[in-house]
C-alpha cells in the first residue's frame, strides 16, 4: 500500500509539472481543432514537445521556441493513407511531399495481394532509408501464392497450404497490418475462397485484418461483396472491401444492393466496411485487359518472346500472335468506347 502510494504521489508531480510548464518546443496556436474522435472541431491551442504533443487548449499565457498561427485553419493529426502503391517511388522520393503536403502522415503498402517479403527485411531497408512518413504494410496473398505454386491456376495441396499459412504467420509476427487481397488479379483470381479463409484465420490469430481488391466489381459484383463478407465472417476477421464502385453503366444501380449487404452484415455482427476513392475514374495495370488463362504460368503467353514450350504448337503460334495484334485490338476497342460496359474486349479472347 505504501508503494503504491509512493507511485500515485510521483504520478500526479509529473502531471502538475506538464501542467504547469508554459514554454515549448512548438505552440500552434488559434487553431480549429479536429481530434479523430468524431465531435465537432473547437478552436484551441496545441503545444507540442520532443515531438510530442503534451496539452491542448488556453495556452494564450505559454511561450514557445516556435509559434505558428493557426487562426482559421484546421489542426488535425496526420491522416492515414490505407492503401496506396508508394513502393514504387518510395526510395527514390523518400521524403514523400506529395503525401506529406497533403497532410498524410502515414502510407500502408502491400494492397490488392502484392507485396515485399519477408516483412522484416522491408522494414529495415525502409528503416535505413529514412523515409518521412510512417510506413506500414499487408503482405499480399498473391505474393505468397506466388512463391509457394508460382501463377499456376490450380488448388493449393495441403503441404503447399501449410507452408503459405507458415508464412502468412511469420508475416504477421514481423509486424504486417494483415492480409489483402487482389482476387480480381492473377493468382489471386487462381485461388478458392476457402483458401483465402485459412490464410485469414492466420491473420486474425495476430489481429489482423483482411483488405481486399475483391474479384469483381462489374456484373459479378455483388457475388464479390458476399464472397468478402464470408471471409470476415468464417474467417473470425474484420474486412475491408477496397475502392468499393460499380464498374460499367450496364450495372450502375447496383451500389444500392452492394451496400444492403455490407449493412446487413454489419447488423449481423461481422465487422466489414467500405472505401472508396474521391474521384470518377480508375486505373489498373495492362494486365488487366489480358485473359486470365493467358497469364497461367510462370510466363503470360502472350509474351511474343517466351511463348509457353508446354503449350500445342497451334496455342503456341496463337499467343505469339496475340501478342502482336489481339492486344492492339483489345486496346483499341476499350479506348474506342468512352463509357465501358462489363468487359469490351472480343468475347472470343475469354475462351482457350
Amino acid at each position: 500500500m505504501h508503494t503504491k502510494r509512493i507511485l500515485l504521489l510521483l504520478f500526479a508531480i509529473a502531471i502538475s509539472n506538464a501542467f504547469a510548464q508554459q514554454n515549448y518546443d512548438i505552440l500552434i496556436r488559434g487553431g480549429r481543432v479536429i481530434d479523430g474522435s468524431g465531435n465537432p472541431w473547437f478552436e484551441a491551442d496545441v503545444a507540442i514537445n520532443d515531438e510530442r504533443i503534451v496539452r491542448i487548449g488556453d495556452l494564450s499565457a505559454a511561450t514557445a521556441s516556435q509559434v505558428i498561427n493557426a487562426a482559421g485553419l484546421v489542426v488535425a493529426p496526420g491522416f492515414i493513407d490505407p492503401h496506396t502503391h508508394a513502393l514504387r517511388g518510395i526510395f527514390d522520393v523518400p521524403n514523400a511531399e506529395s503525401a506529406l503536403l497533403q497532410g498524410v502522415t502515414t502510407l500502408t503498402e502491400g494492397n490488392d495481394g502484392s507485396s515485399p517479403f519477408p516483412v522484416d527485411e522491408h522494414y529495415q531497408a525502409i528503416l535505413e532509408k529514412q523515409i518521412s512518413p510512417n510506413w506500414s504494410i499487408f503482405v499480399g496473398q498473391g505474393t505468397i501464392r506466388s512463391l509457394v505454386i508460382g501463377q499456376e491456376d490450380r488448388k493449393a495441396t495441403p503441404a503447399e497450404m501449410q507452408q503459405m499459412k507458415d508464412m502468412m504467420r511469420q508475416a504477421m509476427e514481423q509486424g504486417a497490418l494483415g492480409i489483402s487481397t487482389g482476387l480480381f488479379y492473377v493468382p489471386g483470381s487462381f485461388t478458392s475462397t476457402e483458401e483465402v479463409i485459412e490464410l485469414s484465420r492466420v491473420a486474425a490469430d495476430y489481429g489482423g485484418i483482411y483488405i481486399s481488391h475483391m474479384r469483381e466489381e462489374a456484373a459479378q459484383l455483388l457475388d464479390s461483396v458476399n464472397e468478402t463478407i464470408r471471409i470476415g465472417e468464417e474467417a473470425g476477421i474484420p474486412v475491408q472491401m477496397t475502392h468499393h464502385k460499380v464498374i460499367g453503366v450496364e450495372n450502375w444501380g447496383a451500389s444500392v444492393e452492394s451496400l444492403r449487404l455490407v449493412d446487413e452484415a454489419r447488423r449481423r455482427g461481422i465487422d466489414v466496411t467500405i472505401d472508396q476513392y474521391p474521384y470518377t475514374a480508375s486505373q489498373t495495370g495492362i494486365n488487366a485487359l489480358i485473359p486470365q488463362w493467358a497469364q497461367e504460368g510462370e510466363t503470360a503467353c502472350w509474351s511474343a518472346s517466351r511463348a509457353r514450350r508446354h503449350e500445342a504448337p497451334s496455342r503456341a503460334k496463337w499467343c505469339r500472335r496475340f501478342s502482336m495484334i489481339e492486344v492492339a485490338a483489345i486496346l483499341k476497342t476499350y479506348l474506342s468506347r468512352a463509357t465501358p460496359g462489363i468487359r469490351p474486349w472480343p468475347a472470343r479472347i475469354w475462351r482457350s
